[in-house]
């Protein structure tokens, strides 16, 4: 077992342990990997158990010790969350800034621009943010349709992908109009066709519902 294994192993014994007492050492010994992704991914996962802990400061200040990344948006996502759910909604919107901002990183592929920020429209949604969700939601069906055009065949199946995980979204919010136009932006012939049949059955429903 190599030293940058043996640091990550520690950390998560520390974070199972629950001691928010040992926070500190296990932020410390994820700023001591010298490997980027390793360190990001131990920063997330210790920004993930302080915001299950209720530490949502310290949280805070081990995502901006994060490098630009996919992981540094998403801890900012989890706790722009945390911070809504907790009635502080004026520094919510800020961190989500924060995230959509992260998300833009030019070290990103497309599709995971994409997908980053439709994690933060799903949880503008659920704060009722309304319209700032659907503003996102645009942006992130712009990038991922560019990411469609990708030369890396995988790159490009990633971004259908994406644009397929929001059309669901909208038609499970019985939109289906909305969720039609975005799976016919879909290049992928067999996801677009797989997204179109699934919103066909979800429609159906709602019309027996009705």
């Amino acid at each position: 077992m190599n030293e940058e294994t043996k640091t990550t192993a520690k950390i998560d014994e520390i974070l199972s342990s629950g001691n928010r007492d040992d926070g500190l050492e296990a932020l410390g010994l994820a700023l001591s990997l010298p490997d980027d992704e390793d360190r990001n991914l131990s920063l997330l996962k210790i920004a993930r158990w302080l915001v299950e802990n209720d530490d949502w400061q310290k949280a805070l200040g081990a995502a901006q010790l994060m490098s630009d990344s996919y992981e540094k948006s998403e801890a900012l996502q989890v706790i722009a969350s945390k911070l809504a759910s907790i009635g502080h909604l004026e520094k919510a919107f800020s961190v989500f800034a924060d995230a959509e901002m992260a998300s833009s990183s030019d070290l990103l592929c497309e599709w995971q621009q994409a997908e980053l920020l439709h994690h933060i429209a799903k949880s503008l949604r659920e704060i009722r943010a309304f319209f700032k969700a659907d503003e996102v939601w645009r942006k992130a069906i712009e990038i991922a349709e560019k990411g469609q055009d990708s030369t890396r065949v995988q790159d490009s199946l990633d971004a259908s992908s994406v644009l397929a995980e929001i059309s669901d979204g909208y038609a499970v919010d019985e939109k289906i109009e909305k969720a039609i136009a975005v799976a016919r932006k879909i290049t992928n012939v067999g996801v677009r066709e797989k997204t179109l049949q699934k919103i066909s059955l979800l429609a159906q429903q709602i019309k027996r519902i009705a």
